[in-house]
């Protein structure tokens, strides 16, 4: 009787262990996580194309002016660190624009409007995302993990807060409501998929002016032998106030992986 007590209980206690565990057979992502990005967090040699694309609008209310550009170009990740390559191309389109904007000041750019946006911010979440993952599960609060669908596929979707303490302390000063929030989805084995940041506040500056501001920053990952990268990163960022506005656009895309580069004598 004891021994049939036993097996109900087990029984029990084993079923209520699956449905707690999902189909994965696993209940904290977040360890999960930890363990893919030590993985994927190798100095692995490679090289990507990525082209950069800028749209942008800032000026007062009524008289906004448009910037729009577009730029390709490759980083090359190595032994001897990373390397942003400037094709021959593209160098010789910054020296024609360079002249024609001598010529006429109000002319229309492209490669110029775009090259000067895509800097440490940009190329870092694409070349060592999973560094940067790491770096954001340090400052993020942990809120929930739930089941969803990604690309047809079974994911776990992480969500987290960041609360104003942890925003740069030189902006800090200036922001009187601040709500922030980073979601993650990721595989069955811990490997980062996609994320989202969105980020809303406003605040005040010189006592009398007020501004607002809208940000939203969209990744997709992608595993490249023992590597993580980014395979597109889109960023949306709005502020408005006192008769001014500004909005910013960026798309980064990779368009091609190598690694045949590095291993050329």
């Amino acid at each position: 009787m004891a021994m049939r007590s036993c097996s109900i209980n087990c029984a029990v206690v084993a079923g209520f262990m699956l449905a707690t565990l999902g189909p994965w057979g696993r209940a904290d992502g977040i360890s999960d996580l930890r363990k893919t990005l030590q993985q994927l967090n190798t100095d692995a040699p490679i090289a990507v194309d990525v082209q950069f694309r800028l749209f942008g609008r800032t000026g007062e209310s009524d008289e906004l002016i448009d910037r729009e550009g577009l730029i390709n170009l490759r980083l090359e990740d190595g032994a001897k660190g990373l390397h942003i390559v400037y094709p021959a191309n593209v160098i010789g389109l910054l020296q024609r624009e360079e002249f024609a904007k001598i010529a006429d000041e109000n002319v229309k750019n492209s490669a110029l409007n775009a090259v000067g946006e895509f800097d440490y911010w940009e190329w870092r979440e694409l070349m060592y995302p999973a560094a940067q993952l790491a770096l954001a599960l340090e400052r993020y609060t942990f809120l929930s993990e739930r089941e969803e669908s990604f690309a047809g596929a079974p994911a776990r979707v992480l969500t987290f807060s960041l609360p104003i303490e942890k925003i740069d302390k030189k902006y800090r000063k200036y922001v009187k409501k601040y709500d922030h929030r980073f979601t993650l989805w990721i595989d069955g084995n811990g490997t980062p998929l996609a994320s989202e940041t969105t980020e809303t506040g406003s605040g005040r500056v010189f006592l009398v002016v007020g501004f607002q501001f809208q940000n939203t920053v969209s990744m997709n990952y992608q595993q490249h032998r023992a590597r993580l990268i980014g395979s597109r990163r889109e960023v949306r960022e709005e502020t408005w106030g006192a008769a001014m506005q500004s909005q910013r656009h960026f798309i980064s895309t990779v368009t091609r992986v190598d690694f045949s580069t590095h291993n050329r004598k």
